[in-house]
């Protein structure tokens, strides 16, 4: 299958329309598994499909849905021939294109609420930690495109704790619940809710709006590497990262921690040093 996908990769790309674009083919180990740490950060850094040839391992496959969650569109498929190969790339584009996947509109404004609260640091219990409710949808992460259902959004969160409101001049203002700081951030970060009932009525809106509302744009600051139990090593560039991964001692355990300009962090747990070494080389 290796020469069909080489085939229909070398013809893509003599395509000029498909010149932006690119083109990835990254073979199956000797099970039909891949790395999954370097596919994610591939993915998270410059959001595509992933057209994934059956039959492939459902373990890395499942890993992989999780990690990405709704960012990008992941459409596992069984092929015949190259002729099935460039169907399905092309299929895969169409569906990236116009948005796919496509989330339930209150699911991602109640996302967009919450992401536009934590970045502006209104934490209930503080100086100047509420936010008069005519201002929730007033840019700065919320488009006036969503004045219309951002107060029943933020009703629902309210309903559910992950916001305290309060009422000043007889007007509402919100503020996050700072009882609920791990729910916020898992919320703010990766889109997760906790509260299953509070997932439920948001995914009931029948208007949809494209996954990639809910990109964040992945700025790192900071890189650093753990091995075992030594002190972790902190790097800047990721150049250096490489670097260190390719030269540190074997290991049956690595931590790889990637932090960003907007305070998010990410955390892989890696059992490789091979894929250590892949996983920061997506960053160069």
């Amino acid at each position: 299958m290796g020469g069909w996908i080489d085939e229909v990769l070398a013809l893509l790309r003599a395509e000029p329309d498909w010149d932006e674009w690119d083109l990835i083919s990254i073979p199956y180990n000797g099970k039909n598994g891949f790395d999954v740490q370097p596919l994610f950060v591939r993915a998270l850094n410059k959001p595509g499909p992933i057209v994934v040839l059956e039959k492939v391992q459902s373990g890395p496959l499942a890993n992989l849905r999780e990690k990405l969650g709704v960012r990008v569109v992941i459409q596992p498929t069984a092929v015949a021939d190259p002729a099935d190969i460039w169907t399905e790339v092309g299929k895969a584009r169409r569906r990236h294109e116009v948005g796919e996947p496509l989330l339930a509109r209150k699911f991602v404004v109640a996302v967009l609420i919450v992401r536009k609260l934590r970045n502006l640091n209104r934490w209930a219990g503080k100086d100047k930690g509420y936010l008069w409710h005519f201002d929730l949808a007033k840019g700065r992460g919320v488009d006036e495109e969503f004045a219309d259902i951002v107060e029943e959004v933020a009703n629902d969160l309210l309903q559910h704790e992950v916001l305290i409101e309060k009422t000043s001049q007889g007007k509402k203002k919100y503020a996050l619940n700072p009882a609920r700081k791990p729910e916020v951030h898992a919320i703010a970060e990766s889109a997760a809710f906790w509260n299953a009932s509070l997932e439920e009525v948001l995914l009931r809106d029948h208007n949809t709006e494209p996954a990639r509302r809910l990109t964040l744009p992945n700025v790192p600051q900071q890189f650093s590497i753990q091995t075992g139990d030594e002190d972790p090593f902190h790097y800047t560039s990721p150049n250096d990262a490489v670097a260190h991964a390719r030269g540190c001692a074997d290991a049956i355990r690595y931590e790889a921690k990637v932090k960003f300009r907007d305070g998010r962090e990410m955390v892989e747990i890696i059992e490789e040093k091979r894929v250590l070494v892949l996983f920061f080389e997506e960053y160069l």
